[in-house]
């Protein structure tokens, strides 16, 4: 049976314009396809690329993110002396986010500003164990230069850096902390 006209469906029952469906699409009565299918051009999935430029800290060094890195890893616990961290040139679109892999022990790291460039932003901070939160929020005053993430900061932690005005990076992240004292001191 051909293929019926819109005029003609127009005066067809709604019983009957499902039977010309029927009968055209070789439709079963159970609403299922009838004979062999042959589908083309399949969908098929790929992998999701990995997340590109990650630079993982896992000695005891000083480190300076590269233009190209969008995740720092800290995946070292520590030792007795403070390691200075410089950031990239804060340049308009460019962000990356920073995570402890590994719970900081037994020294500071200190995030610098690069060149004539500057921070603003906030630090929301949680104790451990603490069940009522107990968090501060600690500002990154406009035109800081400086952040010294205290020892003892909880894996898991993250900041994030944008820059949305050139030379001017917006810091904003949550840090675990093992103390109330433990908070980023700003500079």
């Amino acid at each position: 049976m051909a293929l019926q006209t819109a005029t003609n469906l127009k005066t067809k029952t709604s019983r009957q314009y499902h039977n010309v469906i029927d009968s055209n699409l070789n439709l079963t009565d159970g609403g299922t396809v009838a004979g062999a299918s042959t589908f083309s051009a399949a969908t098929t999935f790929s992998a999701a690329p990995l997340e590109t430029g990650v630079q993982r800290l896992s000695t005891d060094a000083i480190l300076t993110i590269a233009d190209t890195t969008s995740l720092v890893m800290f995946a070292h616990a520590g030792a007795s002396t403070s390691r200075i961290i410089t950031m990239p040139a804060a340049t308009v679109g460019r962000r990356f986010r920073i995570v402890w892999e590994l719970t900081q022990t037994g020294d500071d790291r200190v995030l610098t500003a690069a060149g004539s460039d500057d921070m603003t932003g906030n630090i929301f901070t949680s104790v451990t164990g603490n069940a009522a939160g107990d968090g501060d929020i600690v500002g990154v005053a406009a035109a800081s230069t400086a952040i010294t993430f205290v020892d003892d900061i909880s894996l898991g932690s993250y900041v994030d850096c944008y820059c949305g005005v050139a030379g001017t990076w917006l810091v904003v992240g949550h840090l675990v902390l093992d103390a109330v004292g433990s908070v980023p001191t700003i500079a």
